[in-house]
């Protein structure tokens, strides 16, 4: 199990209470324990239990540290060795924000952060810089920064408090497992078919899908304001990341309630990790993956076209003619058949898609003048369409890309404010992230990337502005393997795995 034992968390309390003699208790603080913070700077051990905080005079806000966790594949638990911070009182119900304390790393809360306000929405009581966490070898070290407005802190001893956390995540794996109910494995040929010919039917009349001139599904997406987007970047292969989003925060919920979309921004094949360039058996299935989720909420999931999404020639990585192998893979494991489906599958997908609150699409803007009826008639402009999956950041090594006038061309072609958000994939700014807020120095201009080996970010929406959210990869593909075929909870089968 990953939590301390009940002899660590006896000593950990015990430390803690400690810290009461020589300061000032909270006796406000509907918990046993709470000391007060004044100017010195206390210490705590690693925490073995939560720690609830609360920031300003009276009932002040409340937030909670814990231990962070991640699942290992035999569906236990361990600690990263990060802490989290977080509002309690929304973390475990919808979609919200939270914090993370990194090892040697320090942080300070308080209103003067922008992100921070958008993350955790700090009342007006919570100061500009309020209290300072840090995390090394020694401990939680807490500094207050506001000692006129106050800060409280106080351990949750009871085991169930401390097991909150886990349970939530098991049972959002377990509901992953019911909302699908068919593995992620190896399918026979005619299942397989069946299953994207069906997705097929479904991109001829895609919801929300601007139609051409002719009448067919355009290359545009206007979708509705008031769903929640959750922007998932390049997954080149990874099926895991997609897994941990689908089972983190509140973004399976947001699906089945409809209160959000979930737009994947294309290339979502192909992997990106050196030494696998030529492995097409886990691109597949994670598109067998992205087509139940489809065929399950055709009118909350989205997939934009990337450059990676066909079999053209020059679809490479490495020097791995990828589009060819992928073609081939698809020939040779399914048939014929599918083969001709994939391809029908790419041609029905859009390019970009927009709504009052954010535009989306895989690579750039387009350097070319183009009109909405341009974007919606694309596959008519062989040029737009490879700006929309190929253009990359303007750099000086790459003068030809797309810059802030191209994006903001693109909005007022689009109807929709100045300040936009625009997110994109397909360019990583650098090889040991995830996500990239203000890219290039170009306000409201996002860049995800998915196929990260170690981190797997998403852009999501709290309190109407946009926010970057970070989760650890792990090995879900096993978990979530077993509880499908297993129809059993994920404690059973763990101790099973165990």
């Amino acid at each position: 199990m990953p939590y301390a034992s009940t002899e660590s968390r006896k000593r950990f309390l015990n430390y803690f209470q400690a810290l009461l003699q020589d300061m000032e208790e909270c006796d406000e603080l509907e918990l046993a324990d709470a000391l007060r913070l004044g100017e010195k700077k206390i210490r705590v051990p690693q925490p073995a239990v939560p720690l609830q905080l609360r920031l300003g005079r009276g009932e002040g806000f409340q937030l909670r540290v814990e231990p962070e966790l991640v699942v290992r594949a035999n569906g236990d638990f361990e600690h990263t060795g990060n802490l989290l911070c977080f509002d309690p009182t929304e973390f475990f119900d919808g979609i919200s924000g939270f914090l993370r304390v990194l090892e040697d790393k320090a942080i300070t809360l308080g209103r003067e952060d922008t992100l921070q306000r958008r993350l955790l929405a700090y009342p007006k009581l919570v100061a500009g810089s309020h209290l300072r966490l840090k995390l090394t070898d020694k401990g939680l070290a807490l500094k207050n920064k506001s000692v006129k407005r106050g800060t409280c802190v106080a351990p949750l001893p009871e085991p169930a408090e401390s097991q909150h956390m886990m349970r939530w995540r098991q049972a959002k794996l377990e509901r992953l497992a019911k909302v699908l109910d068919a593995p992620i494995d190896t399918l026979p040929r005619g299942d397989a078919l069946d299953l994207l010919e069906r997705v097929n039917a479904l991109m001829e009349r895609e919801p929300y899908r601007l139609r051409t001139e002719d009448g067919g599904p355009g290359g545009l997406l206007r979708l509705p304001t008031r769903p929640i987007p959750i922007f998932i970047g390049d997954l080149h292969a990874c099926i895991d990341n997609l897994l941990v989003i689908l089972t983190q925060n509140g973004f399976l919920e947001g699906l089945l309630d409809g209160s959000a979309a979930l737009i994947i921004v294309g290339d979502a094949v192909h992997p990106d990790t050196p030494g696998q360039e030529e492995d097409m058996d886990r691109s597949m299935l994670l598109m067998d993956l992205i087509f139940r989720l489809k065929l399950r909420f055709p009118e909350r999931v989205f997939y934009l076209r990337g450059n990676h999404d066909g079999f053209a020639e020059d679809i490479s990585k490495g020097g791995v003619p990828q589009g060819l192998l992928w073609e081939r893979a698809l020939h040779d494991q399914r048939g014929p058949r599918y083969r001709d489906a994939m391809q029908r599958f790419y041609d029905l997908l859009p390019y970009v898609a927009v709504s009052s609150r954010y535009i989306a699409c895989h690579a750039g803007a387009p350097t070319m003048k183009a009109t909405r009826k341009d974007l919606v008639q694309v596959r008519d402009k062989p040029k737009l369409e490879y700006q929309l999956t190929h253009l990359r950041l303007r750099k000086p090594n790459s003068p030809t890309g797309y810059g802030a006038a191209d994006v903001r061309r693109l909005r007022r072609r689009l109807g929709v404010d100045a300040d936009t958000p625009f997110v994109v994939g397909h360019t990583p700014l650098s090889p040991d992230d995830t996500l990239w807020f203000d890219a290039g120095g170009i306000p409201d201009h996002h860049v995800l990337f998915g196929a990260n080996p170690r981190r797997i970010g998403v852009l999501t929406r709290l309190r109407d502005k946009l926010v970057p959210l970070t989760y650890h990869t792990e090995p879900l593909l096993p978990v979530y393997n077993r509880l499908v075929r297993t129809g059993r909870s994920l404690a059973q089968t763990t101790a099973e795995a165990t």
